[in-house]
């Protein structure tokens, strides 16, 4: 089976003259969520529960964090979570971090999404959307 796609090559020139910049962004993307792997504690100031409380987290995704045996990995479990969120819950989330003593952590990504100039934007969403739609809009 064959598939045949026609597209514009005016699109592709775009998406290529935009690669260079996603893929800044996208190291910027993974600097930000290395600093939150390396960095946040989820048992500090019972962060899971305060994201509960704010909504941030479900019932569900909670216990997907807190069934974890390993820290690293309920921090991971929590980053994954996180990248569904919308900007507003993210920015919940780095608030709590800060009422959570982790105020520096907050502080270093909201200079990180500056940096990226994705204020307003989760910045842990995925930017490659953005590429495929560009190559494949009509």
């Amino acid at each position: 089976m064959f598939f045949l796609f026609v597209v514009d090559t005016a699109q592709i020139v775009a998406a290529a003259s935009q690669t260079d910049e996603h893929l800044e962004e996208q190291y910027h993307v993974n600097v930000i969520e290395t600093i939150l792997t390396h960095t946040i504690d989820i048992r500090r100031g019972n962060l899971i529960d305060e994201l509960g409380a704010k909504n941030v987290l479900s019932p569900d995704e909670m216990e997907k964090i807190t069934r974890q045996k390993r820290t690293d990995d309920g921090v991971e479990t929590l980053l994954v979570i996180l990248r569904e969120k919308t900007a507003d819950q993210f920015e919940s989330f780095l608030t709590t971090l800060a009422e959570t003593d982790q105020q520096s952590v907050a502080d270093v990504v909201r200079q990180a999404i500056q940096k990226v100039a994705r204020a307003g934007q989760n910045p842990l969403q995925d930017i490659y959307g953005v590429l495929v739609s560009l190559l494949f809009r009509q």
